[in-house]
């Protein structure tokens, strides 16, 4: 049985638009001349749902492959994320332009904060030349770091969890009114956040008006299920998207991929064990954005369908204690934890 291809998400005007239920996610460590053809190979399988930020240096690239793809623009779903250098107000919409102009589109359907932190820049004119990717570092981002190493901290327009962790006083609330603006002028159709803990979607809700806080992009897969802030967006309408449904590998060298149990129920279902994960993420009602720069992992990927309870509850019965199953390290450049509530 099939699951659900698309999720409503909240947008303007109590509206809502459809997002694809799995996305292709298009994170690049190092070398990024996998990410044209890769995702062009995804756009022929049937994603249409495509994950990218800033940060992560491969813009130029995924845009030729939507030009290449033949797809028509409005059947493709593509999020984008701005870092934390670009989080100050003023910059907001310098981000979302570069963003634009370098995938060759005149909007995106979802604009999400990439941390809950802001860093202070070099100076607007280095923001306006940045760059990222491979090869780049903190001066050709724009970014500034301090003397050991450490992005400088806007602590005033990071979130107020994140300031006071440090003996600061600071809102994200400015920065995200700029980000509702983006709705408003027609070059985002909705927006969100990634990476905020309850306590951060909390400070953020009272201030949605007529343009919602549509979606919160963690990491989640059956090692770090977060069911809790799951729950949190379902009652609030915070659809919640995965990265790194695949899980990585954990200090002792483990991995989920092969994990004895996830192999077993893969193997049950006829799956591989791409396929298992997402099925689990979507069934679960969240999106995940597994990567993979294989032809024959992003066709199975897409291949999603229903698991049982049981099997379910094989998945849900990974998860690890106090938060152990993170295999994507937040850092402590601001000094907190960004997903204690």
């Amino acid at each position: 049985m099939s699951l659900l291809k698309t999720f409503p998400l909240r947008a303007a005007g109590g509206k809502t638009i459809q997002i694809p239920s799995v996305g292709y996610g298009t994170w690049a460590s190092g070398d990024t001349s996998w990410a044209k053809d890769a995702t062009l190979t995804a756009l022929k399988e049937g994603y249409r749902h495509l994950d990218c930020a800033w940060m992560y240096g491969v813009d130029e690239a995924v845009g030729q492959a939507i030009k290449e793809s033949g797809v028509p623009r409005e059947e493709i779903f593509v999020t984008s994320k701005f870092w934390c250098h670009f989080g100050h107000p003023d910059n907001v919409e310098l981000c979302l332009d570069k963003i634009l102009k370098n995938m060759g589109l005149d909007y995106i359907d979802l604009y999400l904060a990439h941390w809950p932190c802001v860093w202070k820049p070099q100076s607007r004119e280095a923001l306006e030349k940045a760059r990222a990717g491979p090869g780049t570092d903190d001066e050709s981002q724009g970014q500034i770091s301090t003397a050991d190493d450490k992005p400088a901290v806007d602590w005033e327009h990071s979130t107020s969890n994140v300031a006071k962790g440090k003996g600061h006083e600071g809102s994200y609330v400015p920065t995200w009114k700029a980000m509702q603006e983006m709705v408003r002028k027609g070059k985002a159709r909705s927006v969100g956040v990634s990476n905020f803990s309850i306590t951060e979607l909390q400070e953020l809700l009272p201030h949605e008006g007529d343009v919602p806080l549509s979606c919160n992009q963690v990491e989640v897969h059956p090692w770090l299920p977060q069911n809790e802030l799951i729950e949190f967006g379902r009652e609030h309408g915070i659809l919640i998207s995965c990265y790194s449904p695949f899980a990585g590998q954990k200090q002792d060298g483990a991995t989920l991929l092969k994990d004895v149990t996830v192999n077993e129920l893969a193997k049950k279902n006829g799956m591989d064990v791409g396929q298992l994960l997402q099925s689990w993420a979507v069934q679960r009602g969240t999106v995940p954005l597994g990567k993979s720069a294989t032809p024959a992992r992003i066709k199975s990927n897409l291949d999603i369908h229903q698991l049982s309870d049981e099997d379910m509850k094989a998945l849900n019965d990974l998860a690890l204690p106090n938060g152990e199953g993170r295999t994507v390290d937040p850092g402590d450049g601001w000094g907190v934890s960004l997903f204690k509530n």
